[in-house]
């Protein structure tokens, strides 16, 4: 008697787990899909605030994202799409002074955290616009605003050597006068530094 309810109990319970497994992996299988989905909603109006790259599955918190390791990648493409939130012309706005410092901390997790390459330099990159939008002011502060960010786009390119953004902005700011009179080399000059290899400052240029 015992068994068969023990036999009973394990065929009721493999009903919903195999519900379950079936419904991760087709979160699984079409989860490639909605990130490009969106992302080309992204690329086509990045101004217009929507919610992207969320509920990418039909499981809650997004398991699948977790079992094919692209939460990192998830949380770059959100850190990109609030940067564009960002409106230059409203400098000193306390909003968007908040919303700037919020990006800036986000990117420099992103550049550190994330493992894919690609993620990791376009992160450098914002980070190293992100530090020249503050180039305002004038003397010493000026000189290691323009020095941190060249270092960031340097940064970006030893780490994905194909970032056309990164090329142009660093050559953008190479050909700037206050360029030349930087120290060359400056450890100093490197932005979203972190542990992981390929964030340091490198010195080389490219």
């Amino acid at each position: 008697m015992k068994r068969r309810w023990a036999l009973r109990l394990v065929a009721v319970l493999a009903v919903p787990a195999a519900l379950a497994l079936a419904l991760l992996a087709l979160d699984v299988l079409r989860l490639p899909h909605a990130l490009a989905t969106d992302d080309a909603r992204f690329e086509a109006a990045p101004h217009l605030p929507r919610k992207l790259w969320n509920d990418l599955g039909v499981l809650p918190g997004d398991p699948a994202t977790r079992l094919l390791g692209t939460r990192d990648d998830v949380a770059s493409r959100k850190t990109v799409a609030l940067y564009t939130r960002i409106n230059v012309s409203k400098m000193g706005d306390p909003e968007q002074d908040a919303l700037r410092g919020r990006v800036q901390l986000e990117v420099t997790l992103r550049a550190r955290e994330n493992a894919e390459p690609m993620w990791r330099s376009r992160q450098l990159n914002l980070f190293g616009v992100l530090t020249l939008g503050r180039f305002s002011t004038s003397g010493p502060e000026q000189q290691q605003i323009l020095a941190r960010s060249i270092g960031a786009f340097q940064n970006a390119i030893e780490v994905d050597p194909t970032n056309l953004d990164a090329k142009r902005n660093l050559e953008i700011l190479l050909r700037r006068p206050e360029a030349a009179t930087l120290p060359p080399n400056d450890p100093s000059q490197g932005g979203a530094q972190g542990k992981v290899s390929g964030q340091g400052r490198s010195g080389s240029g490219y």
